[in-house]
């Protein structure tokens, strides 16, 4: 009998459901969490190709470690309407021409002097250079980028992104 305590003994103590087996993490699990809200990027177009082309090309695109959501508007009048409506609002990828040949432009004079939102960024994207040339556009109005559409690539976008959204009010990973 003493033999089959022994084994018993054994027995139990190769199968304790006491014992706890810990499963190792991953170095980013155990990273804390920050709940990082989106850059809400306004993209203001009257050409619906532009918005597909954007999202297509910006999808899955984390800038300094956010993503993106976009809001969309087809006129500047539309666009006012949104910024109002929207105060976090980080950036605008804003046509110039739309219900004029300079809505844009106006609707930046606004946003700047109106509305009193130096913080917010716009970046101009223009099909038709010769209506606003670059030089005088950024000499003229209070904007933060400038691109003509024909030349925008996938990789110039995300770059004019970072660089605007790097000096944003809004990026709590970059000081001002």
């Amino acid at each position: 009998m003493g033999n089959d305590l022994v084994s018993d003994c054994a027995l139990g103590a190769s199968q304790d459901d006491d014992v706890i087996d810990f499963i190792e993490e991953d170095e980013e699990s155990l990273q804390p969490k920050l709940d990082l809200h989106p850059w809400k990027i306004l993209i203001a177009d009257d050409d619906s190709n532009v918005h597909d082309t954007t999202l297509l090309a910006l999808s899955g695109v984390k800038i300094h470690g956010r993503p993106l959501e976009f809001i969309h508007a087809y006129s500047a009048k539309e666009a006012h309407s949104i910024i109002r409506n929207n105060p976090d609002i980080a950036l605008i990828l804003l046509d110039v021409v739309m219900e004029t040949v300079d809505a844009g432009l106006k609707l930046v004079s606004v946003i700047r002097n109106e509305m009193s939102l130096p913080n917010l960024r716009i970046v101009l994207r223009t099909g038709q250079p010769g209506y606003a040339p670059e030089q005088h556009v950024s000499e003229t109005f209070a904007i933060d980028g400038y691109t003509t559409k024909s030349k925008l690539t996938r990789s110039l976008l995300i770059s004019v992104l970072n660089d605007t959204l790097a000096n944003s009010h809004d990026n709590p990973e970059i000081p001002n």
